[in-house]
């Protein structure tokens, strides 16, 4: 609830602090003593819109702060988040800068006007001026019917979000799909001329070094088998080493019968000759493989060409071709498995469509029923209000699917006998729309909605028992939510449990308008003023006095 309002140059109202009470404050004042401006004050507190002509003449700024208590509805407490403990206090300001500027804050924090606004439509109506009804909103009328349902309703309306966003994601995933479709195909086509184009090659790990190497030795075959054949000629042939060597042994050996210590030396020499000659039959050996075919060498060329342009547009290196060759493959696989993901995907999208469309057609059906039941309720009530030809009813309009289902709701309202219905918001005088909000919070009012609800004027046009039927079901409100009405009639003051007086008074030469609560005594007084005027007498008191009587 509202506990406090603080009011600093709003026109008149140059510092001004209203103290509100639980249950339902009368809100009274002469013609001009700044009623409206009270209220004006209210719906810039919750974000209305502001303009230098608000801010009192001489002043450059303006302030309004509220003061809530808790407990507050679970729709604030969610909106709120973080941003303040939803058990304590909570103190909304709007401060007018002039030159068209504002500040919004929340517990002493800057905040957006937006949020501003956010918050404090959840704590804040002010019927009677359509700016701030949310009652006109198709969301909130929506929200209305679903509460009128219940526990019921709220289950299928949580099923009925949560079938949606399952169909979303399906859809998400199949549309996805199909736009990738052709995406897909072409780097199919790439990754297959890839893996083809590699696969014919054929490359080895090393190859492209190993080939390098035949390479350089092709090119000089000649070289090496001419010299490794004059090598050999050298070592075998005869007169060459070999030979020598032997004879040089052979000679050796012979001059060791005679001298013994010529035998170590005549074993080196044999070591020496089986040596070179093994050494002559590898140079030998060598020589005969030496491979001087120039077409193995165009050959080789050509390969190490090829495999240089593949491990160029692949890698590098023939390790990075074959590396590449495995990623294409693995990719291409990926590619063909969701391809034939495609099925599975539609199926998907299909079943959550079917998913959700069932449970929208509970969550309509429900509403339906809602919508009947709520349509004759705020009737009765409205008949009570001195709308007594007036028809209200809950028409469901179709809408695309959405988490909140598959219609809109839209209030209708038929004033008079022989006119036809037509939505609330577009033919309701601010008396007759703050009358049909009044029937519905009657009838929603142990429902956790706004804790705070302002009725500007809502008594306009009536008197007598209409007038008596509207006061007592504003005290009936009162019960659940905090009620503030500004009026001039005294039936309406006396109905309310708290009575606030706005008077106007000269102050340093300007004329300023405050507020005080009145007592049990001074009440009388004031319903006697605004039954007879100035001419108030023992008469007035005395009937003042009978009205209070009533409401007790």
């Amino acid at each position: 609830m509202l506990y406090e309002l603080y009011v600093e140059n709003i026109a008149l109202l140059r510092k001004v602090r209203l103290k509100l009470s639980p249950g339902m404050n009368a809100l009274t004042g002469e013609t001009g003593a700044g009623k409206s401006l009270v209220v004006d004050a209210v719906s810039l507190l919750i974000g209305g819109r502001g303009s230098d002509g608000f801010i009192r003449s001489g002043e450059d700024r303006a302030v309004v702060e509220g003061v809530f208590m808790p407990p507050f509805p679970a729709a604030f407490c969610q909106a709120l988040a973080d941003q303040a403990d939803p058990d304590d206090n909570i103190i909304l300001s709007r401060e007018l800068i002039r030159g068209g500027r504002s500040l919004a804050r929340l517990n002493g924090r800057i905040i957006p006007l937006s949020r501003l606004r956010e918050l404090g439509r959840l704590l804040v109506n002010i019927h009677g001026q359509h700016e701030h009804t949310l009652l006109l909103e198709e969301e909130r009328q929506l929200a209305l019917v679903d509460g009128y349902g219940g526990a019921d309703a709220a289950a299928a309306l949580e099923k009925t979000g949560a079938a949606y966003w399952a169909m979303r994601q399906a859809e998400s995933a199949w549309m996805d799909h199909n736009a990738h479709s052709e995406a897909r195909k072409e780097r199919l086509a790439e990754l297959t001329e890839m893996i083809d184009e590699i696969t014919l090659a054929d490359p080895k790990p090393g190859e492209d070094e190993a080939l390098k190497e035949e390479s350089r030795l092709l090119s000089h075959g000649e070289r090496l088998y001419s010299q490794t054949d004059q090598a050999y000629e050298l070592l075998s042939c005869g007169g060459g080493a070999v030979e020598a060597l032997n004879e040089a042994a052979a000679i050796l050996r012979q001059s060791a019968t005679v001298d013994t210590k010529l035998d170590a030396l005549v074993q080196r020499m044999s070591s020496l000759f089986y040596e070179v000659e093994d050494a002559a039959n590898e140079v030998a050996a060598y020589r005969d493989h030496v491979n001087t075919d120039a077409w193995r060498l165009e050959e080789v060329e050509s390969r190490i060409a090829a495999l240089g342009r593949l491990s160029k547009r692949y890698g590098g290196s023939i390790d990075a071709v074959l590396h590449t060759l495995e990623e294409a493959k693995t990719e291409r696989q990926a590619l063909e498995d969701e391809d034939f993901s495609g099925d599975r995907l539609e199926k998907e999208k299909d079943s959550r469509r079917r998913e959700y469309a069932e449970a929208a057609d509970v969550l309509r059906h429900m509403r339906q029923r809602s919508a009947e039941e709520l349509g004759r309720a705020v009737t009765e009530e409205l008949h009570k209000l001195a709308m007594d030809k007036a028809e209200f009813s809950v028409e469901l309009v179709p809408h695309e699917a959405r988490s909140s289902g598959t219609e809109n709701v839209v209030f209708m309202i038929r004033p008079n006998l022989g006119e036809p219905a037509q939505p609330v918001a577009r033919i309701a005088s601010g008396g007759e729309l703050s009358r049909i909000v009044l029937g519905l919070k009657v009838i929603l009012s142990q429902l956790d909605f706004v804790p705070t609800l302002v009725f500007d004027e809502v008594d306009t046009g009536l008197s007598g028992s209409a007038l008596v039927s509207v006061a007592e079901r504003l005290r009936l409100v009162s019960r659940y939510a905090q009620t503030v009405a500004v009026s001039h009639n005294p039936i309406m003051a006396a109905a309310a449990q708290s009575h606030i007086v706005i008077e106007k008074h000269e102050e340093d030469g300007r004329t300023v308008a405050g507020c005080h609560e009145l007592d049990k005594d001074e009440r009388p007084q004031e319903l006697a003023r605004m039954i007879a005027g100035d001419r108030a007498g023992a008469s007035a008191v005395a009937q003042a006095r009978d009205l209070l009587s009533q409401f007790e």
